[in-house]
């Protein structure tokens, strides 16, 4: 039996883009769900997001696929690798609440999901045997 990682090797770029595509998708999706549960629904309104809540899954979305990406120098591997979770970090911490208008969330957010589907399923699909280890 062979136990892959469900990730495969990312690029930088997809790293980068990664939490920005989670964070767009997620504004989608609660954008969606606002306007199905709330009685009176107008897409004139804006739509408040918890910040931290938001920021902080994206910062540990960064920070746990990190080892899945084909670092280039090994500045690149310590200095992206600490400084952009923690970017996404001090955006949680200093964020109270996050405001967007609910047609752009509406917008943005199927974008980015099919986005963010579409690096994840290309990942997935360009693993190495080498990512594999055979259990016993």
């Amino acid at each position: 039996m062979l136990l892959c990682a469900v990730l495969g090797r990312l690029t930088i770029r997809s790293w980068f883009v990664l939490p920005l595509l989670f964070l767009g998708s997620a504004s989608g999706v609660a954008a969606l769900l606002d306007l199905v549960l709330r009685q009176p629904t107008s897409l004139d309104g804006d739509l408040t997001l918890s910040a931290p809540l938001l920021f902080g899954f994206a910062a540990g979305l960064t920070m746990l696929s990190a080892g899945n990406v084909r670092w280039n120098h090994r500045w690149q591997r310590f200095g992206l690798r600490t400084g952009y979770p923690l970017l996404m970090l001090a955006c949680a911490i200093s964020m109270d609440g996050l405001t967007l208008p609910m047609v752009a969330a509406l917008v943005i957010g199927p974008i980015a999901a099919m986005l963010l589907t579409t690096i994840l399923i290309r990942t997935y699909h360009e693993r190495d045997e080498a990512d594999c280890l055979r259990a016993t």
